[in-house]
């Protein structure tokens, strides 16, 4: 193969390489904001819970007032009614005093159903607070790992800028100023052609002869449909070659250990 051909192929991987730790680099800021996003919501749950707790305290406290007003109401009435003159006045007392005992009643009943859901919002505060820690603990680890990644890809990303620019140096300037224009353009400089007849990546059949000079491999042969420059990659051996070649080993082996056993 043309030592130009090789070198190309070899920027290539480093290129792709290069691409691909850099949009992982990228990508990593927004990795941790997922992660603190999911811390958020273990949050918003103890906070929520706590919430709810707090407010039913005062929802309480609040009923706990309205009972005690209207207790007063009672004793009022009760008071009023030694002292009224007509039985219309009394009743109308009497009637003050069953709808302020209702009202009792019914607050009643409210803080009952707070102190019935007391143990359920309990409940659910320990389980946010539980979730909480273990997310919390889970992010400080993913983030850890996060930070671990970018400093590796950062320095991956600079031994391969130094391989590549030592590499490039070694092109010939008029083949690299191709691969650099295609690659923008298209994202990658070069491409395989294997037994098919046909461009790897744009899919076209290559002309016989264009073909056969990509499988000599002696010269740069652009694609006429994307001009990506053409490397040939043999088929891999058949089957049955692969196990007559390893048995042909195999006898090999076999006559050598019999020939030194002899001698």
């Amino acid at each position: 193969m043309n030592s130009q051909l090789h070198k190309l192929i070899e920027l290539q991987n480093i290129d792709s390489r290069i691409a691909a730790l850099r949009a992982e680099i990228a990508f990593l800021p927004k990795e941790v904001a997922q992660i603190e996003a999911k811390l958020a919501g273990s949050k918003a749950k103890v906070d929520a819970a706590q919430a709810a707790m707090k407010a039913d305290e005062t929802a309480r406290r609040k009923h706990e007032s309205d009972i005690r007003d209207q207790q007063e109401k009672i004793s009022k009435y009760r008071d009023q009614s030694l002292k009224v003159k007509t039985n219309q006045e009394y009743k109308a007392l009497l009637s003050e005093i069953e709808h302020a005992e209702s009202e009792i009643s019914k607050l009643e009943d409210k803080i009952l159903e707070i102190m019935v859901a007391a143990d359920a919002r309990k409940e659910a505060l320990k389980q946010a607070e539980s979730t909480l820690k273990a997310d919390s603990a889970q992010n400080e680890k993913e983030k850890e790992h996060a930070r671990q990644q970018t400093a590796e890809d950062e320095r991956q990303l600079t031994e391969l800028t130094a391989q590549r620019k030592e590499l490039r140096a070694t092109i010939g300037d008029d083949t690299l100023p191709h691969y650099d224009r295609v690659l923008k353009l298209r994202g990658s400089g070069i491409a395989a052609v294997h037994d098919n007849q046909m461009c790897s990546v744009c899919r076209v059949i290559l002309r016989p002869q264009v073909y056969q000079d990509v499988m000599k491999g002696e010269a740069i042969i652009f694609c006429d449909s994307c001009q990506r420059i053409l490397y040939f990659v043999p088929p891999p051996p058949k089957e049955d070659e692969g196990k007559a070649a390893a048995l042909a080993g195999e006898e090999s082996i076999k006559t050598d250990e019999a020939t030194a056993q002899q001698g």
